[in-house]
């Protein structure tokens, strides 16, 4: 069987970032106001996701972000949101975070691919030591190495610019074809991977429309953990 390299993005792919999200809202919220928690947490992350490339480039703050995703998302059901609040949401949500487990499937499939000898990665935007303190949490160590983990933050480049995908493929010493890029944020882990001459799955299990100017089709597309599991599975037998 070829040599194959599996990669993953990290937040809401290889975990489900709803469940941080849900815990700082309870936490601070609680049942103060009936709001449509789903819904809540699709907004904040469109929210987050909009700004995200503005704190990269020095033009808004990681606290200004915060502010921002919060205030929002609240806004949207007409509920206001102190400064004190916004904070104290945002240490619970990163309090939550760093508890994130992998579930028993994605367990069970970086099991199957570490005895199928395939070499299995991560790339990930955002703060080093905020990434890899969530890495830590997933313990990604046991399947992972070191030297496979790639942080936007330690480079001067991020999804999706094809030099982070490069790096990976200098990194396992594999040419671009044996490559495969599993990431659940469509313009910033398909494209990427695409341009660089990866294999793409769109982990898609928010169940969102690919967006209007999308110049590319995902090769695999899943909705579930399961699926996904299953279509790497397949991925790793056919090629």
């Amino acid at each position: 069987m070829k040599e194959h390299g599996v990669i993953f993005d990290v937040d809401d792919t290889l975990y489900d970032m709803s469940i941080p999200f849900f815990g700082a809202y309870r936490a601070l919220y609680g049942s103060r106001h009936q709001l449509p928690m789903n819904d809540l947490f699709l907004l904040f992350r469109r929210y987050s996701d909009e700004r995200f490339d503005d704190t990269q480039t020095g033009k808004m703050s990681m606290e200004e972000l915060y502010t921002y995703r919060l205030r929002m998302t609240m806004r949207t059901y007409g509920v206001s949101v102190t400064d004190e609040e916004v904070m104290e949401f945002q240490r619970r949500y990163v309090e939550f975070q760093y508890r994130i487990r992998l579930t028993d499937t994605m367990k069970h499939l970086l099991d199957v691919l570490r005895e199928k000898n395939v070499k299995i990665g991560v790339i990930t935007n955002g703060n080093s030591m905020h990434q890899r303190e969530k890495i830590k949490a997933l313990e990604l160590s046991r399947w992972i190495p070191a030297s496979h983990v790639i942080v936007s933050g330690d480079h001067a480049f991020r999804k999706p610019d094809v030099r982070i995908f490069h790096e990976m493929e200098h990194r396992l010493s594999l040419p671009a074809d044996r490559f495969i890029y599993i990431g659940d944020a469509f313009s910033l882990d398909m494209p990427g991977a695409y341009h660089a001459g990866w294999h793409t799955l769109w982990f898609n299990h928010r169940q969102r429309t690919k967006p209007d100017n999308a110049e590319i089709t995902p090769d695999i597309e899943a909705h579930t953990e399961e699926e996904l599991s299953m279509r790497i599975l397949a991925y790793i037998e056919e090629s």
